[in-house]
């Protein structure tokens, strides 16, 4: 007897990739800094930045490709009297630039909607303020005022739907003040703290003029914090430390405000020149808060690292 049998072979069908698309990204920057002495008690600082940023994606099926690249300068400059050794006024101006503006999506498509702007984001601050040194340098104090502005703020007019268009809305501004103090309290504590106050607002909004005036979502008026180290015996610390954020709104419109709240942080740890081992305990005391307006605050958490240096 003579058996046959039939074995069936089942065919598999893949989908054929639509597309394999390379991305890279070319970031070139070159900074000049030069503090002058105009004479014992007046100085100058000047600084330049020049950044080129170039961005290039490349569909290797079709051969298709796309580019964007930008430039630019972003200066900065201070003037600083000192009219004692230990307090300086100083006034500066400077600028920042992120490259990557406009409506600009990682893709190869060429319908209208994805398109390279040439419109940087970037900022410019003004900002005025006293640096002075106490108790024969063993304390430093900085009180400083600041105006911040940020322009081409981009936003997704449909993320859910298109999410690769983005697009430029317009500017927010901050103004604030703030004031640190850091530095050796007696022989064995130290002190590392500051506090904050800013209003930071919508300046300029084309998608929704109506939020002009209002104030950013998820930022603080006020803002604080305060640490404290102490260091027993030679080569052994502990500390404790309290940040404060104030209350802040959820929403554009102003509509809905949460609480703020404060976490306290501590350490303890062992130094050499060598040897570096720490205990971090953070959210010490467990409190629940909202960092933002959909993420939770950080639980409770024990952090051991040790490191050593040959």
């Amino acid at each position: 007897m003579i058996r046959i049998t039939l074995i069936g072979i089942k065919k598999t069908y893949y989908n054929k990739l639509s597309a394999k698309t390379n991305h890279k990204a070319t970031s070139k920057g070159l900074y000049w800094q030069d503090l002058i002495s105009l004479t014992q008690q007046w100085k100058l600082l000047a600084g330049l930045r020049y950044d080129n940023y170039e961005f290039a994606s490349n569909n290797k099926l079709n051969h298709q490709s796309r580019s964007y690249d930008g430039h630019t300068l972003s200066p900065r400059v201070g003037l600083i009297w000192q009219p004692i050794a230990s307090q300086s006024f100083y006034a500066s101006y400077s600028k920042n630039f992120a490259p990557y503006g406009g409506r600009g999506l990682i893709t190869i498509a060429t319908d209208s909607k994805t398109v390279y702007d040439d419109k940087p984001q970037y900022s410019r601050q003004y900002e005025i303020g006293v640096k002075s040194d106490w108790f024969n340098d063993k304390l430093s104090s900085q009180i400083a005022l600041y105006d911040l502005e940020l322009y081409n703020v981009r936003y997704q007019p449909d993320s859910v739907n298109d999410p690769y268009n983005w697009q430029v809305r317009g500017s927010d501004r901050s103004q604030g003040v703030e004031l640190s103090v850091i530095g050796q309290l007696s022989k064995n504590w130290y002190i590392n703290s500051g506090i904050g106050y800013q209003q930071a607002k919508v300046h300029k909004d084309k998608k929704t003029p109506a939020n002009e005036g209002k104030y950013l979502s998820n930022t603080a008026k006020h803002s604080g914090n305060l640490g404290v180290r102490y260091l027993p015996h030679e080569n052994w610390f502990t500390e404790v430390e309290f940040n404060y954020k104030g209350s802040m709104y959820n929403d554009d419109k102003n509509l809905v405000k949460r609480p703020g709240y404060g976490t306290w942080n501590a350490a303890i740890g062992y130094q050499t020149r060598s040897v570096d081992v720490t205990l971090a305990l953070t959210n010490l005391l467990g409190k629940e808060y909202w960092r933002s307006s959909s993420m939770p605050g950080t639980p409770r958490a024990f952090l051991l690292t040790a490191s050593y240096k040959l």
